[in-house]
């Protein structure tokens, strides 16, 4: 199949790990205003999803640690 040169190709939703259904649009899109500055650069929606996850998982991390006090 052939697609010409002119069409514009929908894109596709940027790909989120398993368990990171409850990452959003929006998310991604918070997570890039605030950060991008910090890199010097605009983060892609992979390096955002990332960052989400990373801090989930410190945050989780964090909960246990104050439980088994």
């Amino acid at each position: 199949m052939r697609i010409e040169q002119g069409c514009v190709q929908p894109a596709a939703p940027p790909r989120r790990p398993p368990g990171a259904a409850w990452i959003t649009d929006e998310a991604i899109a918070d997570t890039q205003r605030v950060w991008s500055p910090y890199y010097g650069r605009e983060l892609n929606d992979a390096e955002a999803i990332e960052i989400l996850m990373n801090v989930r998982n410190l945050a989780e991390v964090l909960v246990q640690a104050k439980r088994k006090r």
